[in-house]
């Protein structure tokens, strides 16, 4: 039983690129070596002997951060060769190569199929490496998933940004606060997308002449209407991290339209219900018989604008995890993430 995902061989120039895989395998759940996080363990060890342990006996897998750094640096090597042994031993992939540049490493064949850190980014490689994790699911890791409480099983590692254009934003943040009209926090972006988005409001405020639009967000168990008040960019140690401040905002003049309201004997309560029966279970209103006459059918088309919040900009027509888990369902961890922020938003 091997003890630990994933182990990371790199080259001290090459570190940041190895931290952020690192933080994104945590954070995913998934057991990783990486030395900053092991301080105390390493204390005082044999370092070449552990070294050979980990490399060769205890991981799953062993990415190799490939590069001019990684070449000329005797502890590479060393790892690279305790790797080596073992892929020999298993006849199977173990030593999983990201090129940052075109060195050829001895020991890595040109043949072996290899990830290029100047075409994808450590977001996107770290979603392939959860799909060939997933494929192979260790004997420890469902042990431990299975006996970790509700409150980190449901951890909050993401921020949802819903904009009017529709679009959502996943966002792995950092130190966040949530006051009775203020929330804050530390985002750690990881597409262009997502980038993009949080310059666009750091401009937007910026612009005399640009009217801060209300946008739907989401933390943990909390939801609301907010508009954004500082944004920054910051360089924090060897990652880049935006510090977000927002405001919390009344609901659109339709957003509530009927939160409080009892129809066809039917109290507000149970038509919330409904409403969360469709966003989780996709339960439509039963087709109308034919027997119905013009009235009742008029009443059903009404409860339905109910139900799904006609007019409101979080319109629930269908239920939206299907959509997600066709983005996120290789990594069951980040779904399941993504999934409950979205239902606690609608």
């Amino acid at each position: 039983m091997r003890e630990i995902d994933v182990t990371l061989s790199f080259a001290g120039e090459d570190r940041k690129h190895a931290e952020d895989l690192a933080k994104l395998l945590d954070a995913g759940g998934y057991s990783v070596f990486y030395d900053e996080f092991e301080l105390a363990e390493l204390w005082g060890k044999d370092l070449y002997q552990y070294f050979s342990e980990v490399y060769k006996d205890k991981a799953r897998y062993c990415v190799v951060f490939s590069s001019k750094y990684y070449a000329q640096k005797l502890w590479a090597q060393h790892e690279l060769k305790n790797a080596q042994a073992r892929a020999f031993e298993d006849n199977q992939e173990y030593i999983l190569p990201i090129r940052i540049d075109d060195t050829e490493i001895p020991g890595i064949l040109p043949t072996v199929g290899y990830l290029d850190l100047r075409k994808r980014s450590i977001g996107q490689i770290y979603q392939i490496l959860v799909v060939k994790l997933e494929d192979s699911p260790s004997e420890s890791m469902k042990i431990n998933e299975l006996n970790l409480p509700d409150s980190e099983r449901h951890a909050g590692d993401f921020a949802l940004f819903r904009p009017g254009d529709g679009q959502i934003y996943f966002m792995p943040y950092q130190n966040a606060y949530w006051g009775s009209t203020e929330i804050s926090l530390e985002l750690l972006p990881e597409s262009s997308e997502e980038s993009a988005f949080l310059r666009s409001q750091r401009d937007n405020l910026s612009n005399m002449f640009s009217s801060q639009q209300n946008f739907a967000f989401a933390l943990e168990q909390e939801a609301a209407w907010v508009s954004s008040q500082e944004v920054a960019q910051t360089l924090s140690g060897t990652k880049t991290v935006w510090k977000v401040s927002l405001k919390r905002e009344s609901p659109g003049q339709n957003d509530d339209l009927f939160g409080n309201v009892t129809f066809a004997n039917l109290s507000p309560d149970r038509i919330a219900e409904l409403r969360a029966r469709r966003l989780l279970l996709d339960e439509k209103l039963e087709v109308a018989s034919a027997s119905l006459n013009q009235v009742n059918l008029m009443n059903e088309a009404t409860l339905e604008s109910f139900i799904r919040g006609t007019n409101s900009s979080l319109d629930i027509r269908e239920c939206p995890i299907p959509h997600l888990y066709q983005s996120f369902g290789q990594s069951w961890q980040r779904f399941e993430k993504c999934a409950r922020l979205t239902s606690v938003l609608f």
